[in-house]
């Protein structure tokens, strides 16, 4: 920039040497800009009620956070062109009970008009993605479990995004779990980082009584907020399971071997798969399974007729060395950094879909301590620690936020060993939180969330407001060290360096609204072009103001002190 641009100019804009030097006619704007920065340094009450005002409009840009009228969220939602919905029926159903309910489904999810396809997998999990890892939706493998993956029509042929169709198949999906006494999940691609599920309390505990009790109260808890939808919890319980036990004393006076009969329990309820036919022309091998007859494996006695050799009495029938079937559930028991650990899961719908807003309505009902940060350590006590969605967008927040001040401390670090003084970078920083005046509204007038990528926006743009004070503040310094005065080097400086920040801030808004369109990135756009308007345009007079009232006269002696002490150039 210092080689290429002078050079440029010179052998570019030769026309516009040797005319002289006319003087520019000064612009209704400048007028304008003159005649409000008189009033603002005529007096120090006139100083304060601007003060005030810049504060009333920040107070006013951050209640919109407050009201909701700008909502936060980690990152809003992309327009995906598929979704997935997992179903799981009542664990005594069967797989083909789980196919026929399964289809039925579909077909009413593709009567909608933005459906193009819907793919069904019972007992099988569907092609998982990153999300579908996180999820463990690669598990679903039980006979009752079923995966529909939806294929939504090409997202440039419809003008609804991926998210307001879902949220219209909901009900059609939720009133077919009530019909069937079924579990339905919507699987929606999330944008960003995935997670179990959106709002997810993990409860520790000293015990499983207490750790299930402190559960089925945050069920209820949360079954009652209208916003949660598609809640679950990890104390569900699996298909149930008839245990035959081996009985020692029985077995072994009959003279029969344990293990084998274990293997013959297995060769009895498994698949056996001999070999595999490929054809060309399906896109699978077809596999041969050697099983028992489903008629014989089903039935009230499975082990009639079974035998297994024995030294003493040459075979021995497997049903007199078993003892009579018990009916046993399926428990899944979890454990987190080596603690055990229950889950509530949910997903938020509605108007409110972030889960900031979901804790806040629920988190006054809930008894138990509750944390985000970090894992519970002492779990003597029931503990409940939110996770999911809003563990990330806590961290995420943090993070951004500990890193915007790092910068603050470099920044101010900087333009003090230019300026030498602890006062002047102050007054070049105090524009970075009056661009939050047109960042807030900003996303309010647009309709989008405050997310991750609006505070990276916010936090880019501390660099550009920074650039353009320093210009106002440094072209203020200069003239004092002509000897100009104070009120007048004040105003000429806003005037005469009012266009290079309005290009720079119009440079700004036209590369960021390539953004504006993208769902993910708006929060970007929307911070950087709105931001980069209001402090541009509120630093023009903020800046000069808080340098005349606060450090200008100081300052002025300084440099002309320095000025002197140098001598004249020779």
């Amino acid at each position: 920039a210092f080689i290429v641009t002078p050079w440029a100019s010179v052998k570019l804009l030769k026309s516009a040497v040797g005319n002289g030097h006319k003087a520019k006619p000064v612009s209704r704007l400048d007028q304008l800009y003159k005649k409000v920065m008189g009033q603002l340094l005529g007096g120090k009450i006139r100083f304060l009620l601007f003060g005030l005002l810049i504060g009333v409009l920040f107070l006013m840009a951050c209640s919109l956070v407050y009201f909701k009228v700008v909502k936060v969220k980690m990152l809003p939602f992309d327009n995906k062109q598929e979704f997935q919905v997992l179903i799981d029926y009542p664990t005594t159903t069967p797989l083909k009970q789980n196919s026929e309910w399964s289809k039925e489904l579909a077909s009413q999810l593709i009567k909608n008009k933005h459906v193009e396809a819907v793919q069904v997998f019972s007992a099988e999990p569907a092609p998982y993605s990153f999300s579908g890892m996180v999820k463990h939706t690669f598990l679903r493998q039980a006979d009752y479990m079923s995966d529909l993956q939806v294929v939504l029509t090409d997202k440039d042929h419809r003008q609804l995004t991926s998210h307001q169709i879902i949220e219209s198949l909901r009900p059609v999906i939720r009133d077919f779990g009530q019909q069937k006494n079924a579990m339905t999940k919507v699987l929606e691609i999330p944008p960003g980082p995935p997670v179990v599920a959106t709002l997810l309390a993990e409860v520790y505990g000293p015990d499983e009584k207490s750790r299930n009790q402190v559960v089925a109260d945050l069920s209820k808890i949360f079954s009652e907020e209208p916003s949660v939808v598609d809640l679950d919890t990890s104390l569900r319980l699996g298909r149930p399971r008839l245990l035959y036990q081996y009985n020692q004393l029985i077995g072994g006076t009959l003279g029969s071997n344990a293990s084998e009969v274990v293997q013959l329990g297995q060769l009895l309820f498994a698949e056996n798969t001999l070999m595999s036919l490929s054809n060309v022309s399906v896109p699978e091998d077809i596999d041969v399974v050697l099983s028992v007859a489903q008629s014989a494996r089903s039935s009230q006695d499975p082990f009639q007729s079974l035998f297994v050799s024995s030294y003493e009495t040459g075979s021995v029938e497997i049903a007199k060395a078993l003892d009579p079937p018990v009916q046993e559930d399926s428990v899944v028991l979890n454990r987190k950094n080596l603690k055990p650990v229950a889950y509530v899961m949910s997903e938020l719908s509605g108007a409110e879909e972030a889960p900031v807003y979901g804790i806040l309505k629920i988190a006054p009902h809930i008894k138990v301590p509750l944390q985000t940060a970090e894992v519970p350590w002492n779990t003597l006590q029931p503990v409940v620690k939110w996770d999911g969605e809003w563990f990330i967008t806590y961290e995420v927040f943090r993070d951004l936020g500990g890193a915007f001040a790092v910068v603050m401390v470099l920044i101010y670090i900087l333009v003090l060993g230019w300026f030498r003084s602890f006062e002047v970078p102050l007054v070049i920083m105090a524009p970075i939180p009056i661009s939050l005046i047109g960042i807030l509204p900003g996303h309010a007038a647009i309709g989008c969330f405050f997310t991750a990528t609006s505070m990276i926006g916010f936090i880019a743009g501390a660099g550009i407001i920074v650039r353009n004070s320093i210009i106002l503040v440094d072209f203020i310094e200069q003239q004092l060290s002509t000897g100009m005065p104070l009120q007048e080097a004040v105003i000429s400086a806003g005037v005469l360096r009012f266009r290079p920040m309005l290009l720079t801030a119009a440079a700004v808004v036209v590369g960021s609204s390539v953004m504006l369109s993208d769902p993910i990135f708006q929060g970007l756009a929307v911070s950087l072009i709105f931001g980069e308007v209001a402090a541009t345009t509120l630093s023009r007079f903020a800046v000069p103001v808080l340098y005349y009232w606060l450090i200008g006269n100081r300052r002025m002696k300084m440099l002309r002190e320095d000025t002197q002490s140098e001598g004249p150039l020779i």
